[in-house]
C-alpha cells in the first residue's frame, strides 16, 4: 500500500488521522500542496523566531512569551556552592532563642557613591537626586548616610555647586551624613574584587550592619513610608525580584542583624568576580534559611520592592512615553500650579489601560535604560518634563515627588537630567 500522508504535528496536537491514499485521489491538488508549504514555512519560520529571541534576549523572551520565571531553587553549581558556603557558616546548631529585647529597623537611609579616583568629581543627574529625596520627603529619616571614598575636596566642590547643581542639591540635603570608607580590594578568600559596584556591594551591608537602617540603590525610588515594613517586628526585611532571588539594591535590617552578619561572611567566602554570586546569591541562600527563625526575616513579594526588570520588555513598559495619552503640562509653563492625582486602588478605573497600580509597591527600583538592549522608543533621559508629562508608568509612580520640588522652587519644568 502507497504511504499516507500525514501533516506535521504541533505542540500540543493530537494526531489528526491518515488522509486518503494518494493513489485512490490521483495527484493531489495544488491549494492542497500549497496549505502544506505554507504550514510548513510558518511553523519553522515561528520556532526559529522563539530559539533566537530564547538565545539572544532570554529576559525578554520570557517578557513576550508570558514564561514563568524559573524558581529560586533552581540548582546550578554556583547556587548549589552557595548553599554549601551558606550551610558552613549558619551550622547545625539550634537557632538562637528569639531576642524580645533585639534592636529594631532605625529610620535611617543608607546610599554609596564610590569613586573610581578619590579626588574626582560626582556626576549626579536629575534622577539620582529624585530618588534620594523621595527618601527624604517620605520617610523623613532621622539621618540620612552618603558613604563614599571622595575625598574633601571633591565633597567641597560638589556642596559648592561647583562641579555640578545636581551634586549641590544632592551634598546640601537636610539630614544628610557623609560618613567616610574605606574601599576594599579583595573579598576575604583572596578574590580581587572587580567593578565599582561589586565593591559598592561589601560596603553597604558592612554599613548597614554597624548602623542599621534601609539601603538603597541610586535607581531606587520610594513611593511610601516603609514605618510599617520597619515596625514589622522582623530584624531584616528584603524583598523578591523578577526570577525569584532576592534583590540586593535595597534592603532593611537592624544593627548588627543576623542577616547582614552571615550576609558579610557568606559573600567574602563566595565572591568569584560573577555579577550576583555575592550579593543576590549569598543574600537569598542566607534570608531563606533565617525565615524559619522568628523575627529575623521577613520576604516580601516582588511587587514591593521590584516590580520590573532588566530585559527590553520590562524597561519599555516602565519608562516607554504614551504620546498618545494627553500630556499634563499641555497649556502649562513655567509657574503654572501642576495638578494633583489619586492613582489608588479606589480610582484604577479612572487611569490609562497601559497603566500600571503602584498602590502596594514600597520602593521602585527602576532597573535603568542603560541595563536593557536599548532605550524604550521616544525615551531619551529622566528630567522634570518627562516625569510632569505623566505619558509613562516610571513618571506617573515619581510625579508626587517630583511635584513637591517644583512647589519648593526647587526645580523646574525645563531643567535638564544633567548637572
Amino acid at each position: 500500500m502507497s504511504p499516507s500522508l500525514q501533516l506535521p504535528l504541533l505542540d500540543g496536537d493530537e494526531p489528526r488521522g491518515e488522509y486518503e491514499p494518494l493513489h485512490l485521489k490521483g495527484r493531489p491538488s495544488r491549494p492542497r500542496e500549497r496549505s502544506l508549504l505554507w504550514l510548513k514555512a510558518i511553523t519553522t519560520a515561528v520556532l526559529v523566531l522563539i530559539a533566537i529571541l530564547v538565545f539572544f534576549f532570554p529576559d525578554d523572551a520570557r517578557h513576550y512569551l508570558h514564561l514563568p520565571p524559573p524558581s529560586s531553587g533552581h540548582h546550578t553549581p554556583t547556587r548549589d556552592r552557595i548553599q554549601d558556603i551558606v550551610t558552613s557558616i549558619i551550622g547545625s546548631a539550634p537557632s538562637p532563642p528569639h531576642n524580645t529585647t533585639a534592636e529594631t529597623i532605625p529610620n535611617t537611609a543608607h546610599f554609596v557613591y564610590i569613586l573610581q579616583d578619590p579626588d574626582a568629581d560626582f556626576h549626579f543627574e536629575f534622577s539620582h537626586y529624585l530618588a534620594i529625596y523621595a527618601a527624604a520627603h517620605h520617610w523623613r529619616p532621622d539621618t540620612l548616610y552618603f558613604h563614599t571614598n571622595a575625598r574633601p575636596a571633591a565633597l567641597d566642590r560638589a556642596r559648592a555647586g561647583t562641579s555640578g547643581r545636581w551634586n549641590a542639591l544632592i551634598l546640601n540635603l537636610p539630614r544628610l551624613t557623609v560618613r567616610a570608607v574605606t574601599v576594599p580590594t579583595h573579598a576575604g578568600n583572596g578574590v580581587a574584587l572587580t567593578g565599582m559596584e561589586h565593591k559598592s556591594d561589601f560596603v553597604r551591608v558592612k554599613a548597614v550592619h554597624e548602623l542599621g537602617g534601609v539601603y538603597v540603590d541610586w535607581d531606587v525610588h520610594a513611593l511610601r513610608d516603609l514605618a510599617p515594613l520597619r515596625g514589622a517586628g522582623f530584624r531584616a526585611v528584603a524583598g523578591r525580584q523578577k526570577e525569584g532571588d532576592l534583590n540586593s539594591g535595597t534592603f532593611l535590617a537592624a544593627r548588627g542583624s543576623r542577616l547582614t552578619q552571615l550576609w558579610i561572611e557568606g559573600m567574602n567566602a563566595a565572591y568569584d568576580g560573577q555579577w550576583e554570586t555575592h550579593s543576590n546569591g549569598v543574600l537569598t541562600a542566607v534570608a531563606e534559611r533565617l525565615v524559619r527563625e522568628e523575627g529575623e526575616v521577613l520576604i516580601v513579594e516582588r511587587e514591593a520592592f521590584a516590580p520590573g526588570g532588566w530585559g527590553t520588555g520590562d524597561v519599555a513598559e516602565l519608562f516607554a512615553p504614551h504620546f498618545g495619552e494627553k500630556s499634563n503640562l499641555d497649556g502649562k509653563r513655567q509657574g503654572d500650579e501642576l495638578g494633583v492625582f489619586d492613582e489608588g486602588p479606589g480610582v484604577v478605573g479612572n487611569n490609562p489601560l497601559w497603566a500600571r497600580d503602584w498602590s502596594f509597591t514600597y520602593l521602585l527600583h527602576a532597573f535603568r535604560p542603560g541595563r536593557a538592549s536599548k532605550n524604550p522608543w521616544g525615551f531619551e533621559a529622566i528630567t522634570p518634563r518627562y516625569v510632569f508629562e505623566r505619558q509613562s508608568n516610571f513618571a506617573r509612580a515619581v510625579y508626587p515627588v517630583a511635584k513637591d520640588m517644583y512647589d519648593r522652587k526647587i526645580i523646574q519644568l525645563d531643567d535638564s537630567h544633567e548637572g
